[in-house]
């Protein structure tokens, strides 16, 4: 009994620590809330009859990611990308280049040497011209070179529907950038979260597929815009009180439990 009591406790402990993580991330840019993944505990039998198990308590696997759509936030900058539908931005570090991360969050800046990089810094990978086949490091150069040798600075930025970079130089010189990229996985509720909003790859979510924006069945870039987390904070306070609730309830029953084992010793 008190192992049963005791696996209740921790599944209800860990249930808080899950609710809370999606609360305290609610304001968090293409955050996805998780969910508690209870499974039964049954003692072992060589029968098969139904009437030989017993249940020994409550475990709780890894916690299930919600890849529901979040809605859009309008912010009008020109590297605040939004996708609508399937597929996340490939980024990398810089010393490991063959472990990339995966992010929905497209809050993107460009560095001093025209990189384009996440907030805290990460390369963000792409096509670059027209070169549709090798993911590199997406670089939009700040100047441009004329051919009287003149120098232009960039002026405007702009994203495609598609995830083609435009970039004018003085008055109206454009030219393509190239694409950014998208990436999708088999099972993409099985990423693993490796915090600051980002997933890498493991068995359960498979390997990593990549292609420009509106290709077959991937999402579009919404440019200007940025995706809300799709935590519902009302659901997730009512949640939160369920376990709570099943927690002092369980503390209830525990102490219940030493009471009357310690009365059983002292008899």
């Amino acid at each position: 009994m008190l192992s049963i009591l005791k696996s209740a406790l921790n599944a209800n402990t860990k249930e808080m620590g899950i609710v809370s993580n999606n609360i305290a991330n609610v304001n968090s840019t293409a955050f996805k809330k998780s969910k508690t993944n209870f499974e039964h505990i049954y003692s072992r039998d060589r029968s098969s009859s139904p009437n030989k198990f017993s249940g020994q308590g409550v475990g709780v696997n890894d916690p299930l990611l919600q890849m529901s759509q979040g809605s859009l936030k309008t912010t009008g900058g020109a590297l605040d990308l939004a996708i609508t539908g399937l597929g996340f931005f490939p980024v990398i570090q810089e010393n490991t280049p063959d472990t990339p991360f995966f992010t929905r969050d497209g809050s993107f800046n460009i560095n001093a040497t025209g990189e384009v990089v996440t907030n805290d810094g990460l390369k963000v990978m792409g096509f670059q011209g027209e070169d549709n086949n090798i993911l590199r490091n997406l670089v939009i150069p700040p100047s441009k070179i004329n051919d009287d040798q003149s120098v232009s600075m960039i002026s405007n930025i702009n994203v495609k529907s598609n995830g083609k970079i435009i970039a004018t130089y003085g008055l109206k010189d454009e030219v393509v950038i190239g694409n950014f990229a998208l990436a999708s996985f088999p099972n993409e509720t099985g990423l693993r979260q490796v915090g600051n909003n980002r997933y890498q790859n493991n068995a359960k979510s498979g390997q990593a597929k990549f292609d420009s924006p509106m290709n077959g069945s991937f999402g579009k870039i919404e440019a200007g815009n940025l995706e809300r987390s799709n935590v519902d904070i009302t659901s997730e306070m009512i949640t939160m009180l369920k376990a709570q609730q099943a927690f002092s309830g369980v503390s209830r029953l525990l102490q219940t439990e030493f009471d009357v084992t310690k009365r059983l010793i002292d008899s």
